[in-house]
């Protein structure tokens, strides 16, 4: 804070405090594609066969995940960056497009067989536990839902990792009313658990 002599009287007064810096909850940090180290890629949401029980099996990739395995296939171009995926997005890049040195990112399961929810921090954790050392000078492109990439982008950055979205890679933007997490049917579901999440990441 720093002070002010009023003319006339010698008094210092103090100024008015600084305004706050604004809060910037929408812009994504870009850059070139070529530049990563590594690609990061979320899933979001998936679709859930008829009969199958969602806590022991994981959901089958459904039409966002295939478009979010198409961005990580645009954002690696010919080359061949180490790309950690989560379940959804890895078994389409292997089926799909027979890529064979992708690292799927698994939930873990509990003590009965059932699924344990992986966060995207959960993914960020487990890429930076297995990048270890290298984490601190890798540069992260992230691939995840539009209306996740900031969140996604921001996780992986609180990870350690130089995070940014590749430049010129479109993301998808369009929900999955099918979708077997309730949560990603719909903006009017997504959104505010989404915002939320990103003031906790500013904390």
């Amino acid at each position: 804070m720093g002070w002010t002599v009023c003319q006339g009287t010698g008094t210092a007064v103090a100024d008015p405090p600084a305004a706050p810096a604004p809060v910037d909850l929408w812009t994504v940090p870009t850059a070139p594609a070529d530049s990563a180290s590594l690609i990061v890629a979320y899933s979001f949401g998936n679709r859930i066969p008829a009969g199958v029980d969602a806590t022991r099996v994981i959901g089958e990739p459904g039409p966002v995940n295939e478009a979010l395995a198409a961005a990580v296939i645009a954002a690696r171009g010919d080359r061949t960056v180490p790309v950690y995926a989560q379940t959804e997005i890895a078994e389409v890049l292997r089926t799909r497009y027979g890529l064979t040195d992708v690292v799927s990112i698994d939930p873990e399961r509990n003590a009965d067989g059932t699924l344990v929810y992986l966060s995207t921090d959960g993914v960020a954790a487990k890429v930076a536990e297995l990048r270890g050392a290298a984490a601190a000078s890798d540069t992260a492109a992230v691939v995840a839902f539009r209306d996740h990439l900031w969140r996604a982008t921001r996780t992986t950055a609180k990870r350690g990792f130089q995070a940014f979205a590749p430049a010129g890679v479109t993301m998808p933007g369009e929900y999955d009313p099918q979708s077997g997490q309730l949560w990603t049917t719909s903006p009017v579901l997504y959104l505010p658990t989404d915002y939320a999440g990103r003031l906790a990441l500013l904390k």
